[in-house]
């Protein structure tokens, strides 16, 4: 009896349930056909677009054939038989550490740590994927460096390198860099030469030769200074000898005469006698007056 009660119970929730919307054979087939030409939109119609990230540039390539038209950064519409190869034009930097194999002019070798801060230059993108296989670091900007570096750092002496010539040489470099690589598309912003490594032995040799250098130098100071007091002494000198040269000219016996009288002449215990003219004269010395009583 429990169980025609239960299946007479389910027959009146399914009785009770939603019936599902029944959909004519036409209708069916206008949403098989809705979906597909979807997802065919979707897949073809991707080939029409290209998004290139911010610092970069797309460059066109139709079955090998690489067109001018450089894609800015962005939404872009193209051929969908068209590739698209992405290119960073963002400023960059590129390390080299301990470089060997550089000489200076008397052969000596050093080490050297430098680096290159550099770009690409959109207008040449489509160029340099046309021209250069691979990496265009590689293949173009590190050969050029290396190559400029070592011919420049064989122009000097180990001696001028480490002292005051290092930064001539990264001016040189940066400035022939710039005017080699520039009308390929990589433009050079900045050239470092961050340290420069010489064998010990030289280093201490190249310090000990300062050092004296800087001590003849004081000394040829110290010469010159004495040399010019010198001359300045015998200057004085010369000056002091003709003042009185001059001055034992213009005495005269007269002159003697009345420069001594005038120096006498308040003294009281001197009495100054003229004797006719040209007689000469006669001092007397005057008894100093007894004042006690």
């Amino acid at each position: 009896m429990s169980g025609i009660d239960s299946d007479i119970l389910r027959e009146k929730i399914k009785q009770k349930m939603p019936k599902p919307p029944k959909f004519s054979f036409g209708l069916k087939a206008f949403l098989a056909i809705a979906i597909i030409s979807l997802l065919l939109l979707g897949l073809v119609g991707g080939s029409f677009i290209a998004v290139i990230p911010a610092g970069n540039v797309g460059v066109l390539d139709r079955f090998g054939v690489v067109s001018d038209i450089v894609l800015s950064p962005g939404f872009n519409f193209k051929d969908p038989l068209t590739g698209v190869h992405e290119m960073n034009t963002q400023t960059q930097q590129i390390e080299y550490k301990e470089v060997t194999g550089t000489l200076t002019s008397e052969g000596l070798e050093i080490k050297l740590d430098s680096s290159v801060l550099w770009h690409l230059d959109p207008t040449k993108a489509p160029e340099i994927y046309r021209t250069v296989r691979g990496d265009y670091v590689d293949t173009k900007l590190t050969p050029s460096f290396m190559g400029l570096l070592r011919s420049e750092i064989k122009k000097y002496t180990a001696e001028d390198i480490y002292t005051n010539k290092s930064t001539e040489i990264q001016a040189d470099v940066e400035q022939h860099l710039k005017q080699e690589l520039g009308e390929t598309g990589i433009i050079i912003e900045r050239v470092w030469l961050r340290g420069i490594y010489l064998p010990k032995e030289l280093q201490e040799a190249i310090t000990i030769k300062q050092q004296k250098q800087q001590q003849a130098q004081q000394m040829q100071f110290t010469i010159q200074q004495s040399e010019q007091e010198a001359k300045r002494l015998v200057i004085e000198a010369k000056g002091i000898a003709e003042a009185n040269r001059i001055k034992g000219e213009s005495v005269t016996p007269t002159l003697v005469s009345w420069e001594f009288v005038q120096g006498i002449k308040t003294n009281p215990n001197v009495l100054y006698v003229p004797i006719g003219s040209g007689g000469g004269n006669v001092l007397f010395n005057l008894p100093t007056p007894n004042l006690k009583s």
